[in-house]
């Protein structure tokens, strides 16, 4: 793709992730990190995949000058997400509709960061009709453990339900090299794209909800 773009001059588009970050000594996380990543742990694939992708497409726009955009995306959600991708969002939501435990991975005390699709594509439609050729963080500042997700995931299925959910959380033990905190600084999104989420958490699970009931 990066050649396509170089032959056809196009402006390149790589949807990066906040996993570039690995398991964070900073908190929150800025661009100008350098992430602290285990490189032969289980996330190795994913973790180091997004980063040499980065490298690549700046190593494009260095030498042969292909105008490249780059968002660093944090945990996104919405209504037609693949209720089997294996999401925190989509497991808690159908383990409640279904009345299963909810399950953690860990004590629950990670935190992780939330954004409503419709946001993310806000995000990066003004990233792409900017001049920023810096990564950009696209994510929800607000930061929930994942104890107080399961939490808010079980009251909002409870208000769309007949009857309350039995769901209960079940912990399982954690996960190696699982990131303990997970927040975006989106500084930089506010100062260069005029951009920052509008859709409240809890509103966009409400939606979300709804368009998972039939997979329950």
């Amino acid at each position: 793709m990066l050649g396509l773009a170089k032959r056809v001059k196009a402006r390149f588009l790589l949807a990066s992730t906040s996993e570039v970050y690995g398991s964070p000594e900073e908190h929150p996380q800025n661009e100008e990190y350098w992430g602290h990543v285990n490189c032969v742990g289980p996330r190795a694939c994913y973790d180091e995949g997004k980063r040499v992708a980065e490298t690549l497409t700046y190593s494009y726009a260095r030498q042969d000058n292909v105008d490249v955009r780059v968002a660093r995306i944090f945990n996104t959600f919405g209504p037609r997400m693949n209720c089997n991708d294996g999401r925190v969002v989509s497991n808690f939501i159908l383990q409640a509709l279904r009345d299963e435990d909810i399950t953690i991975y860990g004590n629950g005390s990670a935190t992780r960061s939330f954004q409503y699709v419709h946001d993310l594509v806000d995000g990066l439609i003004a990233l792409m009709g900017s001049d920023c050729t810096e990564p950009v963080n696209l994510g929800n500042p607000q930061e929930f453990s994942i104890k107080e997700f399961a939490d808010m995931v079980i009251g909002l299925v409870n208000e769309q339900k007949d009857q309350p959910s039995t769901s209960k959380v079940m912990y399982l033990p954690a996960v190696t090299d699982d990131p303990q905190r997970r927040k975006p600084d989106i500084s930089r999104a506010k100062e260069r794209l005029r951009w920052e989420p509008r859709v409240s958490v809890r509103g966009g699970l409400q939606e979300t909800s709804g368009g998972l009931r039939d997979y329950s």
